[in-house]
């Protein structure tokens, strides 16, 4: 029975001799070695033992040769010879003979390698459980539905401030912790996702502490397992602190409101929902006021348009960046930087991020850094540095092209020559031979420099002085790989320094001096020259219209006309006078040598008909006119900066004057420039505070007495309630560039008003005078449309009035830009007809609707004007064209009108200009006096 069982158990068997050497073996244990079974009897059992399992067998079976154990078990690990290790349980017995002394020892082995593996891993798997949960900031609960206790860990505990607690807290304990506010959600979400309706809880809430204090915590969990019907057995899930998190958001919005940069969110309804500090600052708006508000609210509809297709792509899922240049409230202009950054979830695009970036000092470095650019490539173009190396000893490597050609020597074939013999150089005066610096920097290990003094003899023959620098070529270790002197000629050097002396003084568009060169010549003319210094003129001259030429023609047509008043202003002059371009259309022109303040009006009078000749510029021969202001030395200053500070002064009082013409400086000037500096500030903050209203001047038929339409008229109370008169703020509008801002309010409100009154059965056309800065904007067709749409304005209820002066520049683009207009279905009036120069052919092209007579042709008993009358209403009518006279106020000149055939008037005879409220009172009364 034992053999039996000896050769078919599973488990190794053995009998083993004391020396440790097997007698007899079982196949299983055969297998178990990866020996053949006949190979086995005779082999030590230690020969298949691991090494370092050896040492703890050996002394068992010591104990078991010796007598002091009978027997031991042990888990060992065995290196079959097919190679690898198992590990066995190894039971080892001894076999006494008849005296009692040790025989023989029988063993019997199991491989539990297996087993050790799953046994490993689950201890693994357990410990690193037990790691995840102690190490977790998140508290752990497992609840078992319809069980009055959680059972959760420590770290839950810790949460809810139960440390040393035990591992189940009741339900009802848990629910009484819950902050009041918080416990419907709570609730509401837990039972949803036991319905199913929900796939999770995730909630955010407060719990009360024993401090009394509150504490804000996530609680997230889901259904872990579920009855054999499917309804939730059992729900596990987290308790994660969420303190830190709420303070965090109050710090980033801290942080985010002291950032430089704009930061603001757009929902993809375009409504704003979120803006720093700094964001709301750039609108001038507080953050309360700016949140929920439509994107075109807050940009206006101007900007509006302009950003519009990088917001539609911005809500495609596109980023987008541009440039914008904008005022600011406080009347900055800065130069801005703007990133649309769409806001992703998923495949969906939930709004838009906004970051602004005030780049205004940037772009400033920026055309500094350019302007450098430039410089330097006339000086890279100008001359070039020649480059030669050499080894250790002094014996050519390398040349480049410069220093080939300076040298006359090739590189290959200088390539090995001493240094001496490719730049040989010498003293010009004694014809004597220096000491390459070359030399000099290998012996010495520094930088070393040549004088001017040197002179260069090329291969060719050629002789050229040079300056140069020679320094040795170390290896990163300190080795002198070799030297390398760089050099140049100084001839183009020299050449250069004056060609740069001259651009640093002279303008590089017209080649006029520029403003440094003037004022070095204004300050040695009226430097002290004794007691009865001569009279100095400087004329400040600023073209009219410039920027219309700019925006209408192209900034290259503007350039040339630049260069053209340029030449014309030299030829003008004499030739100790001195002209300058001052900046931009601005020109300084100094006179002197004994000249009175007579001559020199003669001579601004003077520029002034030469400048105002057409101009034959390409394709275009615009015609401009010029302001010029004067100052005069010593009596309107003594320095150049207050000479050219005054005759600007006396321009601008030109300007205001109408323009092409000369004003000399008085002391009123300077107050003049004050008031004009202040009212500029206050008109800004009125237009950005909406101080404007307007008034409506009725236009009547005068021989049917129907009201033909009313026109809106701009007017400004300052909030210390002083009236500020349209010929006032208006050339200020235009000059400090809120115009287009400001039209479009006027634009806006004024067909708000027409769409008012058509609401209540008074359609009232109403006409809007439109500026020449408005008439240049690009987007001004599109403003009108926009406008017309967002008040469902009829079109024919909108009248555009625009003056003779805008028909002037660029016909065809005119031209286009009228038919537009009238292709939206809005009437266009030409107002102040007859005070400019229009050309009757093409104002027979122009799609106007009605000629509006200028109020100056109104008859006067001093003023007969029957004649000029009677040909403009003719001339209207012979182009099919309604005829309007504006300023009419007696009987006699409606007698006159009427005779002429112009029934379509307006002026204080019938209304003076009224609030909107007062006009409904006004037709009533109208229609029940006609």
């Amino acid at each position: 029975m034992f053999t039996v069982v000896f050769q078919h158990t599973r488990q190794g068997m053995a009998l083993v001799g004391l020396d440790g050497r097997f007698v007899t073996v079982n196949a299983a244990l055969a297998r178990m070695l990866g020996v053949p079974l006949q190979e086995l009897p005779g082999q030590r059992f230690q020969d298949f033992t691991h090494p370092d399992d050896r040492p703890a067998d050996e002394a068992a079976l010591r104990g078991l040769t010796g007598g002091t154990r009978q027997e031991y078990a042990v888990i060992k690990r065995y290196v079959p010879r097919t190679g690898g290790v198992i590990w066995v349980d190894v039971y080892v017995a001894t076999v006494t003979d008849e005296q009692g002394a040790p025989a023989f020892f029988v063993t019997q082995m199991r491989d539990i390698t297996h087993e050790r593996a799953q046994a490993e891993q689950i201890q693994v798997l357990g410990e690193q459980l037990d790691v995840a949960i102690q190490a977790t900031e998140d508290g752990v609960w497992d609840w078992e539905v319809g069980e009055p206790c959680v059972h959760v860990t420590s770290t839950w505990n810790a949460l809810m401030n139960r440390a040393g607690a035990g591992r189940d807290v009741t339900m009802r304990w848990w629910w009484r912790h819950l902050h009041p506010d918080d416990r419907s959600a709570v609730r509401s979400q837990v039972e949803e996702h036991l319905s199913g309706a929900r796939p999770k809880v995730d909630v955010l809430h407060r719990v009360i502490l024993g401090d009394g204090t509150w504490r804000w915590l996530a609680l997230r969990g889901r259904v872990v397992k579920r009855t054999p019907d499917g309804q939730p057995a059992r729900v596990a899930g987290t308790l994660t602190d969420m303190e830190d998190r709420m303070q965090t958001q109050q710090d980033l919005q801290v942080l985010l409101d002291h950032l430089p940069a704009m930061i603001g969110y757009w929902d993809a309804t375009l409504h704003n929902r979120f803006g720093n500090q700094r964001y709301s600052e750039w609108f001038g708006k507080r953050a309360e006021v700016l949140h929920g508000r439509h994107i075109s609210e807050v940009l206006g509809p101007d900007t509006y348009q302009r950003n519009r297709p990088f917001i539609e792509r911005a809500l495609r899922g596109e980023p987008q960046a541009f440039e914008r240049r904008v005022t600011i409230p406080d009347g900055r202009v800065l130069d801005t930087q703007v990133q649309y950054i769409p806001d992703m979830r998923g495949q969906a695009v939930r709004g838009f991020y906004v970051l602004g970036t005030d780049i205004t000092s940037f772009r400033r470095t920026q055309q500094e850094l350019d302007e450098q650019r430039e410089l330097a490539r006339i000086t890279l173009d100008s001359i070039g540095d020649g480059v030669i190396t050499t080894n250790p000893d002094g014996r050519v490597t390398f040349m480049n092209p410069v220093a080939q050609r300076l040298t006359g020597w090739r590189e290959e074939d200088a390539r090995g020559c001493a240094i001496e013999t490719v730049l040989p150089l010498v003293e010009p005066q004694h014809n004597r031979t220096v000491l390459n610096p070359l030399r000099v920097a290998l012996r010495h290990q520094t930088v070393v420099g040549l004088s001017s003094d040197a002179v260069l003899r090329s291969r060719l023959g050629a002789v050229a002085h040079i300056e140069d620098s020679a320094a040795p070529i170390f290896s990163p270790s300190g080795d002198v790989l070799g030297g390398v002197i760089v050099f140049h000629d100084v001839t183009e050097k020299q050449a250069l320094a004056q060609r740069m002396s001259h651009l640093a003084r002279h303008d590089h568009l017209t080649g006029l001096p520029n403003r440094t060169t003037l004022l070095e010549h204004v300050a040695a003319m009226v430097a002290p020259a004794g007691p009865q210094p001569p009279l100095v003129a400087v004329l400040f001259v600023d073209l009219d219209e410039f920027k219309l030429v700019n925006d209408t023609l192209g900034h290259h047509v503007g350039d040339e006309l630049l260069r053209e008043v340029a030449t014309r202003l030299q030829q003008e002059l004499r030739g100790a006078d001195v002209v300058a371009r001052y900046g931009g259309d601005e020109f300084l022109i100094v006179l002197g040598d004994h000249l009175t303040a007579p001559d020199v009006h003669a001579v601004a009078e003077r520029l002034l008909r030469r400048l105002h000749h057409p101009f034959q510029l390409s394709e275009h021969a615009p015609t401009v006119s010029s302001s010029i202001g004067v100052a005069l030395y010593p009596q309107d200053g003594t320095t150049a900066e207050t000479l050219i500070r005054h005759a600007d002064a006396a321009m601008y009082r030109a300007k205001a004057d109408g323009g092409n013409c000369v004003r000399f400086f008085d002391a009123a000037l300077n107050d003049h420039a004050r008031e004009q500096q202040s009212m500029m500030a206050a008109l800004r903050a009125a237009v950005h505070d909406e101080q404007f209203h307007l008034v409506y001047q009725p236009q009547v038929n005068a021989r049917t007495g129907d009201l033909l339409g009313a026109e809106a008229l701009l007017r400004w109370t300052r909030p210390d309630g002083v009236a500020v008169p349209p010929g006032t703020f208006i050339p200020l509008a235009e000059r400090s560039g809120v115009m287009t801002q400001l039209g479009t309010w006027v634009l806006r409100e004024a067909v708000r008003q027409a769409q008012d009154w058509h609401a209540r059965g008074l359609p009232i056309r109403v006409a809007v005078n439109v500026s020449a800065v408005q008439f240049a904007d690009p987007a001004f067709v599109m403003t009108v449309q926009d406008v017309l749409t967002m008040a469902q304005l009829p079109p024919h209820l909108l009248e555009l009035e625009v003056t003779e002066s805008l028909l002037l520049h660029d016909i065809p683009r005119v031209l286009a830009l009228l038919r537009d207009l009238k292709a939206l279905g809005v009437a266009l009036s030409l107002d102040d007809f007859g005070t400019g120069y229009s050309s009757l052919s093409y104002l027979h092209d122009f799609p106007i609707d009605t000629l509006k007579i200028d109020r100056s042709f109104m008859p006067t008993p001093d003023r007969p004007a029957h004649t000029i009358l009677s040909a403009i209403v003719g001339l209207g009518q012979a182009l099919g064209l309604h005829v309007i006279a504006e300023g009419v106020e007696t009987l006699e000149q409606q007698r006159l009108l009427l005779q002429l055939g112009c029934e379509r008037m307006q002026g204080y005879l019938y209304a003076r200009p009224m609030r909107p409220e007062g006009l409904a009172a006004w037709y009533a009364e109208w229609i029940r006096r006609t």
